[in-house]
């Protein structure tokens, strides 16, 4: 966050936004893997500035408000209990109507054992009931004896370290973060006021201006109640080195959101910027530590003011290491000063087949653009706008899947949501189911044309299942012999998913619509029934027969012939299926292509986005 306040309007909300991703034509038709929306999902947050879930497969995302509650979004609604409340301890907060400026609680991490050991940490500025004088930076552990719990233990807390931060309430970082390696990673800001007045970001005896790295699970310091944690032996400045043992870079401002990118480690800084130049840093998965961002003798890639040329120079020439994207307040659109203070994000890792995967994404607070950061060739980065909202962008978050949502600070959260096909948008019941398959290659939709889509409502032929149900056992690239011919009356070599219709018989898993002659219907609909026999062989094998049992449906008589399959789908979870109050199946209707995405996403527990 910038030198001036976090605080921004909270008239300040969201129209739903969808963009082409820039390098498309917005008025000719998208291609596919091109789209993205800004989706609302829920309201009524107090300051939120901060999003993360728990790694323990439950799908709720943990939302930090900065007054001092941690609130839990479960997927459908914003629960009115909080999961922790630590007002008593946050602040000062001179105003609590109006929040803390740069102060309160600004940093929740689960422990990557949580879903056993139940401790979460957070970081937050201490308040002035504490001190007359307070705002120390404090990092503490809590615990959530039930892990599955939406309630944790408010009097569990244990702090293991303080940092003393009374001299101005800006700059205080706040992040926290388990890197893949297991360790604590937090970022401090330089100590407030402008321009570093203590010279604390390349302080190598200074916390503050730095990012941090520490081992939670020892304590090194067991004579020492105020710190309760372990330093890493590999951290650049440990032991005998000069320069104090936490430290695992140097030379930030105020390091306002930072992420590890989930597929290959590496780590993304967004830093707030004095007065000109907002930036982004990145350090590699390989990285020893060590690293110098520059700060305060650079601003982004450029001479501080009131540096001398000569120091400047050299940390421009190899001395410091340089942000890899940069933005000016200055808009050059508009030539305007519009933006004020990065938030940093997270690299793009939900749908592996979708043109933003690999991309990092961050933003401004105060003008609400939405960037993507590309590296286009080795160590050269560029960057496109690819939305221009009316967000206070406080942070942005990761779900455990790899969604990324948007935090504003006016009290929302949203969904940053990339999809495939103009005909199924996020918000569609059966988009995840259709992502998966499109990812496991198991359809590319129904049409290469303008626009192309999925076509969720249109029937699935039998034909077309053949060719699904095989890719689905097999693999994306398997490819059937040729058909031979002989086998089905009304299928002959040649015909579309001939080769596919005659390998589907040769494994079992079919034996047509009809003997005397033997026919395959290949244009006919699947029906719902005949897909639970189809999905239950794919599944298990074609030798597979159901356990007889009584039917649990109202439209599905015990004599029916796929009543056991029937069941058996549904035993399995792969099916609630087609209405309640009576349960019903629907085992003559059509299965049509959006569920046919989502039973074979099931059948074949392909990870959803």
């Amino acid at each position: 966050m910038a030198a001036r306040s976090l605080l921004l309007p909270l008239s300040l909300l969201l129209t739903v936004l969808s963009a082409v991703l820039p390098g498309r034509s917005a008025s000719a038709a998208p291609l596919p893997g091109t789209q993205v929306q800004i989706i609302p999902l829920a309201s009524g947050l107090s300051f939120p500035i901060g999003a993360t879930h728990a790694g323990d497969g439950s799908g709720r995302l943990f939302l930090v408000e900065q007054l001092g509650t941690i609130r839990i979004w479960n997927g459908t609604q914003l629960l009115a209990t909080p999961f922790l409340n630590l007002s008593s301890l946050v602040g000062p907060c001179p105003d609590p109507v109006n929040g803390c400026g740069e102060r309160g609680l600004l940093g929740l991490a689960f422990h990557p054992e949580y879903e056993t050991n139940g401790f979460f940490y957070v970081f937050y500025t201490r308040n002035s009931a504490l001190s007359s004088e307070d705002g120390d930076i404090v990092v503490a552990r809590y615990q959530n004896p039930e892990p599955a719990d939406n309630v944790a233990a408010p009097g569990s807390g244990t702090v293991l370290l303080t940092i003393e931060h009374t001299a101005a309430g800006n700059h205080n970082g706040g992040q926290i973060a388990f890197g893949p390696d297991g360790y604590l990673y937090l970022g401090t800001g330089d100590g407030g006021g402008g321009g570093d007045p203590n010279d604390n970001a390349l302080n190598i005896d200074s916390r503050l201006g730095k990012i941090l790295r520490i081992d939670v699970d020892g304590d090194d310091f067991p004579g020492d109640a105020t710190r309760n944690y372990a330093i890493p032996p590999t951290n650049p400045f440990a032991g005998g080195t000069p320069g104090a043992d936490e430290i695992w870079a140097i030379g930030l401002r105020n390091p306002w959101r930072f992420g590890f990118d989930r597929l290959t480690g590496d780590l993304f800084i967004g830093d707030v910027g004095q007065n000109d130049w907002e930036e982004v840093n990145l350090q590699r998965a390989s990285s020893t530590g060590g690293e110098n961002y520059g700060w305060d003798v650079l601003e982004g890639r450029h001479c501080h003011e009131n540096v001398p040329a000569g120091s400047c120079n050299t940390f421009l020439n190899g001395g410091s290491d340089l942000p890899i994207l940069e933005y000016n307040h200055v808009d050059p659109v508009v030539n305007q000063p519009i933006h004020c203070s990065v938030t940093g994000g997270f690299v793009s890792r939900s749908l592996p087949s979708h043109s933003l995967f690999g991309d990092y994404i961050y933003a401004d607070i105060c003008s609400g653009y939405i960037w993507r950061g590309t590296e286009t060739s080795p160590g050269a980065w560029t960057s496109q706008r690819i939305f221009d909202t009316s967000l206070s962008i406080s942070s942005f978050g990761e779900s455990e899947s790899g969604r990324l949502y948007v935090v504003n600070i006016g009290g929302n959260l949203h969904w940053l949501a990339p999809y495939t096909f103009g005909d199924v948008p996020p918000t569609h019941w059966a988009w995840p189911f259709v992502e998966a398959i499109y990812g496991a290659e198991i359809t590319a939709g129904c049409s290469a044309g303008s626009p192309p889509g999925f076509c969720p409502g249109n029937p699935v032929t039998r034909a077309q299942m053949a060719v699904f149900l095989l890719k689905a056992i097999h693999g994306s690239s398997y490819q059937p012999p040729p058909a031979q011919g002989g086998v089905f009356d009304d299928v002959q070599p040649g015909d579309f998913a001939a080769d596919w219709i005659e390998q589907l018989f040769a494994e079992g898993i079919t034996g047509g619509c009809q003997t005397s002659p033997r026919r395959y219907c290949p244009s006919d609909s699947v029906s719902r029934a005949e897909m639970a026999i189809f999905l239950l062989r794919a599944r298990h094998g074609a030798a597979y027969t159901p356990p007889a049992t009584t039917s649990s449906f109202a439209d599905v008589p015990n004599n029916h012939f796929a009543q056991d399959w029937i069941e058996q789908l549904h035993a399995e979870g792969l099916t609630g299926g087609c209405g309640t109050n009576p349960l019903r199946y629907c085992p003559d209707n059509p299965v049509l292509r959006a569920e046919m995405a989502a039973f074979l996403a099931q059948t074949l527990s392909l990870p959803l986005p």
